[in-house]
């Protein structure tokens, strides 16, 4: 018996190994299958993520509406102020939709179909300015009229070809099912906002059942609230940094009459939620397209008048905006945006600053408490007699 025990002991954890290297492999092996599993599942939840995202942005103006109505002295309002919050946060929430849909994307699609229509005129006056360059000039040597011409000519047969048309559609169609998806989570974010509660209760309840002990439940709690405070401040803080960047640039660039303003100023407000990368990213495009459709000095004093707001911004405005709520490394950031970008695209730009901040600080109170352990046993052994030994 001594001996089956001793042998089930040994192969035990070698077995325990070898499925595990196993499941790994074969994790590996169908990775493509397991990506397109998860990314339909998503697909169909996203109606319930949409819900609780939106419900997630609209508490703190939700919240705010039903304690000035709880104070007022008319009885059936005070009593039903959740539900008259509600009515008002999504009417007001739908004015917004109809404004922008009613105002700023008629301007916007108007900016991007006139840009792009007028790409190949631009392209031609960019090839002429360099074919008329002097013989000796640098430029002549790169050939950048033949880059450029094949380059364009590369995306054109890109858009119409079948493949080109295919992948329109199935934009199209995505758009679609994302604005379906949108719709549905307004309505379940009604309900999570008008039953919160009761969620919130539940929640609770399965923290307690799942994890037990109270020091487990109360960690639990403790790093969701951290997790929590440090979304709402980067996604506020940079949500109202970039609306001053885009008022910012749309300025500057009306200042200089310059071609598509709105449509500009929209991307360096949306870049901005880039944090380093994002201002020079969108300070390249916005020069970029402005020397192009102007001229080189409209082109290099919206440069200037760029480079010296994003100063002013990433000195002044942003670092009071946010206070030292988000105390990060710069190059923490630059490496964490450049790894989300890696592997999530501009979604994972956008989401790799908070993401990296809530890593940071789960790791830094994880080395403060094995310290304070240590720190504890060491005191306790020091202060443990010693015993003298014959």
């Amino acid at each position: 018996m001594k001996r089956e025990g001793f042998e089930l002991a040994k192969w035990l954890p070698i077995c325990i190994i070898a499925v595990i290297l196993m499941i790994i492999y074969k994790t590996i092996d169908n990775l493509g299958q397991i990506t397109a599993a998860i990314g339909g599942f998503l697909f169909i939840i996203s109606p319930l993520l949409y819900g609780i995202l939106f419900s997630y942005f609209l508490y703190i103006p939700h919240h705010a509406v039903e304690k000035l109505l709880k104070k007022v002295k008319i009885l059936f309002i005070s009593k039903h102020a959740r539900g008259f919050s509600t009515v008002i946060v999504f009417v007001l929430l739908l004015g917004l939709i109809v404004f922008i849909l009613s105002f700023v994307v008629p301007i916007v699609t108007e900016n991007v179909l006139s840009l792009v229509n007028s790409i190949p005129g631009y392209i031609t006056d960019v090839m002429d300015y360099f074919n008329n360059l002097p013989a000796d000039s640098i430029w002549v040597t790169l050939n950048i009229p033949d880059i450029i011409q094949n380059s364009s000519g590369d995306i054109v047969n890109s858009l119409v070809n079948i493949d080109g048309i295919g992948q329109v559609a199935q934009g199209v169609m995505g758009f679609a099912g994302g604005v379906f998806s949108m719709i549905m989570g307004l309505v379940i974010s009604l309900y999570i906002l008008l039953d919160r509660e009761r969620i919130g209760s539940f929640f609770m309840r399965l923290n307690a059942a799942v994890f037990k002990r109270d020091k487990r439940v109360n960690a639990v709690i403790k790093y969701l609230s951290q997790i929590n405070k440090v979304l709402f401040t980067f996604i506020a803080s940079k949500g109202l940094d970039s609306l001053i960047n885009f008022a910012a640039a749309t300025t500057i660039l009306l200042i200089f009459n310059v071609p598509y303003a709105l449509l500009l100023g929209l991307i360096a407000g949306a870049f901005n939620f880039i944090p380093y990368l994002g201002s020079i990213i969108s300070a390249f495009i916005i020069s970029a397209i402005t020397l192009i459709t102007t001229d080189l000095n409209t082109g290099l004093y919206v440069m200037l008048c760029l480079l010296v707001f994003h100063q002013l911004d990433g000195n002044f405005i942003e670092p009071r905006i946010m206070k030292s709520s988000l105390k990060v490394s710069p190059i923490l950031v630059i490496i964490a945006v450049v790894i989300g970008g890696a592997y999530f695209n501009i979604v994972g730009m956008f989401l790799a600053v908070p993401v990296a901040v809530i890593i940071k600080q789960i790791l830094n109170e994880y080395i403060a408490s094995t310290e304070h352990e240590k720190a504890k046993a060491d005191s306790a052994h020091d202060d443990k007699p010693d015993v003298p030994t014959a």
